[in-house]
């Protein structure tokens, strides 16, 4: 068995199929050998190729290709109808680089012997790293309609219709692998049908081959590992993200980007700590990178630990002093700090460097509306819209500008224009939602209510306020079991949110489940002191959100 570097395409000559693994998102593709019989002969010549094709599988398990190729030389020269020494001169080709040569060799091979699955699936194979995919996938597919248990082939064609995109394409790849799989259980076709899962949005799947593949991920690679992470990241799956991350940050500790990767997904889990301490780790490791800091002090802020938050995003600033997204951040964290006039100076002197930022002009804008300055605030919200009237954010927060003051007709007006340049922000659905709540007509504005808070928890499905105002509207239109199922929503989402145990409560009554209503009810008690702070909470994280918002 003669195996090649397992990190890039390559052959095993062997009696029955094995797998060969590349780099990448999907396995690469997979050669194999097969016996053939050799033509009658006189015995002496007979005995001759034997020793001749013995000779040179020896020389290619000691590695000597030169040899191993001479010998199968020569038992072409005895019999050029020899398909065993054409698919071993192939493997050899291949082996030393030569494609050309290994087409040439496994081309006679699938001519002298076309019903045999082996020869079709080597010349696809090798057809398929000539960057020729429709001709190896014909070779493929004539390889499966002789043999259609072959995990070789069903990987390689698998390679070809999944590296075309389409849906189509994706779902007879997943078949293909999955059926490859049921064969020869293997981690990179595991890791393959993960991937073809995660892009069709299938994340039921993903986390069940996930618990497959686990069992020999740790022969993949760190940059693997670090693809695959980030794909799970990406889709959601927390859990399965932090394996796979925790193992590249303990491969590769400086990577920066599995790092914020890593502290992301924890977050995602909401799980502070974890994710700061992912974080001071790095640092304290010597990685100083501005966006480990630029995170490293959002984890801070949203745990509530301000003096840390503030000198970490400044050396994040220091690091990387022409970032505007940082100035914008810096200029937020003091203000929620309670420190708007700071906020003011700092994101002055950012605004000498980028005059035309829209992003930073609206940061000024909430800082000046904080220190109870709102004609600068509307002034600076009105010259950022001027700059880039496609910034949405900036219609939000000039209606939040609005809401204070109790004007929500006006805020509501904003927010609508908000939402005409991106109707994605549900953040801005439920401000809206919660401006009409405040008007003298909300009862007759119930069902455009109702629509703009359904809008919020489909488009964020994590914002918790969200929920609980839409469990509120549903108490009061007598939805009883509707309200429940938001509120229960809510509490899942913040556990401390007092409120959604107080409106629980009253809707567990009305259901009649007395038991229930009594213990969330006990539990609004206990948490009804820090109301007042979870509100500021609800507000610092609509700021947050609006703040994520890309140009």
């Amino acid at each position: 068995m003669i195996p090649t570097n397992s990190r890039r395409p390559g052959y095993f000559v062997v009696p029955a199929v094995l797998l060969i693994l590349t780099a990448g998102e999907i396995p690469c593709a997979r050669f194999v050998a097969q016996s053939t019989i050799v033509p009658k002969q006189t015995e002496r010549r007979a005995a001759e190729i034997d020793q001749l094709i013995a000779d040179g599988v020896r020389a290619l398990e000691r590695n000597e290709l030169s040899l191993a190729k001479k010998n199968f030389e020569q038992v072409i020269a005895l019999d050029p109808k020899q398909v065993l020494a054409h698919t071993y001169l192939g493997l050899i080709a291949d082996k030393s680089g030569n494609l050309k040569d290994a087409e040439h060799h496994f081309a006679i091979a699938a001519e002298l012997d076309p019903a045999a699955a082996a020869t079709r699936n080597n010349l696809g194979a090798v057809l398929l790293k000539l960057g020729r995919p429709q001709q190896a996938a014909t070779q493929f597919e004539a390889s499966l309609r002789l043999n259609q248990n072959q995990p070789s082939a069903l990987v390689n064609l698998a390679q070809i219709r999944f590296a075309s995109g389409t849906a189509k394409d994706l779902q007879e790849a997943n078949d293909l692998f999955a059926r490859a799989y049921s064969l020869a259980p293997d981690i990179e076709i595991a890791r393959a049908l993960i991937v073809i899962a995660l892009k069709r949005g299938d994340t039921t799947t993903a986390t069940r081959y996930f618990t497959d593949y686990q069992s020999g991920a740790q022969s993949q690679t760190p940059a693997l590992r670090a693809e695959l992470g980030g794909a799970l990241l990406q889709a959601g799956l927390f859990p399965e993200a932090t394996i796979e991350l925790n193992a590249v940050v303990n491969a590769e500790p400086t990577n920066v980007e599995s790092i914020l990767r890593l502290a992301n997904a924890y977050l995602g889990l909401k799980d502070l700590p974890a994710a700061g301490r992912t974080l001071e780790s790095a640092v304290a490791r010597g990685v100083k990178a501005a966006p480990i800091y630029a995170l490293l002090a959002s984890v801070y802020e949203q745990s509530g630990h301000m003096e840390n938050a503030i000198p970490a995003m400044r050396l994040a600033i220091q690091l990387d002093p022409q970032s505007e997204r940082y100035r914008f951040s810096y200029g937020l964290l003091l203000t929620s700090a309670f420190a708007p006039d700071a906020a003011v100076i700092r994101l002055k002197e950012a605004l000498d460097l980028f005059p035309d930022s829209a992003r930073l002009w609206v940061a000024l804008g909430i800082a000046h509306f904080k220190a109870g300055r709102n004609a600068e605030a509307r002034n600076a919200l009105a010259h950022a819209i001027e700059l880039d009237p496609k910034f949405a954010p900036s219609f939000a927060y000039l209606g939040m500008t609005s809401m204070e003051i109790g004007d929500y007709n006006e805020a509501i007006k904003s927010y609508e224009k908000a939402l005409a340049v991106d109707a994605r922000l549900g953040v801005v659905h439920y401000l809206i939602a919660e401006a009409m709540l405040k008007q003298s007509n909300a009862d007759a504005n119930s069902q455009t209510i109702e629509t703009h808070l359904s809008h919020a928890t489909e488009l964020e499905p994590t914002f918790a306020p969200a929920r609980l105002a839409l469990g509120k509207l549903y108490l009061r239109t007598n939805r009883a079991t509707d309200a429940v199922t938001q509120l229960e929503q809510a509490i899942k989402l913040d556990a401390n949110l007092a409120e959604a145990y107080y409106q629980i409560g009253r809707a567990y009554t009305k259901l009649k489940r007395t038991a229930d209503a009594q213990n969330v009810l006990a539990t609004f008690k206990r948490l009804s002191d820090s109301q007042k702070e979870q509100e500021l909470k609800d507000r610092k994280d609509i700021v947050r959100r609006l703040a994520d918002v890309r140009f």
